[in-house]
């Protein structure tokens, strides 16, 4: 069999881009250490490095969760990147990945992810690999049908900034201690970044508050926004988002999707406390008076595709 140091060049990332607190937003992808979302820490102002499909294989963080990037991005350093030697199928870049992330076992603090190590995996070649699963028939599968929904023209529209702090009252949630409490049929959500923030089901605890469906939910860790699709419970490594005046919920959706873009801007060294969140700055459209325009933002959020399926599962 051969090895994926003669198929593929391997190289580190960049590390000019190690420092991701400096960048401002922009088009490119940024592929870090995170082992979700395909590996994209961020969309950045910073330029395209790889333009042709290679795959990236996390050396801290989520290591060996590796990924196929088939569109133009920018890698920092955290990862190790496998460069074709020649041109490839989707296809078969996605087995060599599928074979990297079932070695992860190999790989620990103890002996981590090298070039070395990582080329001496072996794999067969292109030539010798039958695809059982062809990516272009389930690209069109997964990807989303174009709305059937058409957004009449409308007039330009002007922008304001608001303060987080003029749109919501901002608390934190009311324990700490997961690992006090008994299993039970509350959602509780905490830091995490997936599953809607949602770390499992337990017992309210004395002191915590009921909180109601549609509220806005922010990760002090990673920044991650959510919308709750029930009443839960929340740890204090959660801030909490009461509007101070009424939004509907196309309007919070919309302000979830502005804070999920800028979350990259908090980490382990800078994490999304209520003292730094409530810093944040939004973009908003406007009417004439200044007050935000939730006519405009509806159209918007309910011409996206699965929208009727959201708005079911949200306001039911």
């Amino acid at each position: 069999m051969n090895t994926i140091k003669s198929l593929f060049k391997i190289r580190y990332g960049d590390r000019t881009y190690t420092d991701k607190g400096v960048l401002d937003d922009g088009l490119t992808p940024l592929i870090a250490s995170q082992g979700i979302e395909n590996g994209v820490y961020g969309f950045f102002n910073i330029p395209t490095k790889y333009n042709s499909p290679i795959i990236t294989v996390p050396r801290t963080g989520s290591i060996g969760y590796t990924f196929v990037q088939l569109l133009p991005c920018t890698v920092t350093d955290d990862c190790i990147i496998l460069i074709p030697k020649k041109p490839m199928s989707v296809e078969y870049l996605y087995y060599v990945a599928a074979i990297v992330r079932f070695s992860r076992w190999r790989f620990n603090y103890a002996r981590k992810i090298t070039p070395t190590r990582l080329g001496i995996i072996k794999i067969l070649s292109d030539e010798e690999f039958t695809p059982t699963i062809f990516y272009r028939e389930m690209y069109k599968q997964l990807y989303p049908k174009a709305s059937q929904k058409i957004i009449s023209p409308m007039s330009p529209v002007s922008f304001l900034n608001f303060n987080i702090t003029d749109l919501f009252i901002l608390e934190r949630g009311h324990f700490h201690a997961l690992d006090q409490l008994e299993k039970g049929n509350c959602p509780t959500v905490s830091r995490i970044s997936v599953n809607n923030g949602v770390t499992g089901f337990y017992n309210k605890p004395a002191k915590a508050k009921t909180l109601p469906k549609t509220t806005l939910t922010v990760s002090t860790v990673t920044g991650d926004a959510f919308i709750q699709h029930s009443s839960f419970i929340a740890t204090d490594n959660v801030v909490i988002c009461r509007p101070k005046i009424p939004m509907i919920v196309t309007t919070l959706i919309y302000i979830q999707a502005l804070l999920n873009k800028v979350k990259w801007r908090y980490s382990y060294g800078r994490q999304c406390y209520k003292g730094n969140f409530q810093k944040t700055v939004l973009n908003l459209p406007i009417n004439k008076d200044n007050t935000i325009n939730e006519n405009y933002i509806e159209q918007l959020v309910t011409a996206l595709p699965y929208w009727d399926e959201y708005k079911a599962r949200l306001l039911d």
